[in-house]
């Protein structure tokens, strides 16, 4: 089976330390934003998740358009 591709299964919703992986935000920042309301989490025990949507919610209201 030399023809297959490993195939990497994304997590549905991500810890700050995932989050900041793909973000690139610092993880203090992550944790920062979710505690100011401006990025959403699931409470899940005493760990906060987020998704990769909420991400980029963030990134659209925090963005800075371009000015022509």
């Amino acid at each position: 089976m030399a023809g297959k591709k490993k195939t990497e299964v994304f997590p549905l919703f991500l810890t700050p330390e995932q989050a900041s992986k793909v973000s690139g935000i610092g993880v203090n920042r992550i944790r920062q934003l979710m505690d100011e309301g401006q990025l959403e989490y699931l409470p899940v025990g005493n760990r906060r998740l987020t998704t990769v949507k909420a991400l980029l919610d963030y990134y659209d209201r925090a963005k800075v358009p371009i000015v022509a």
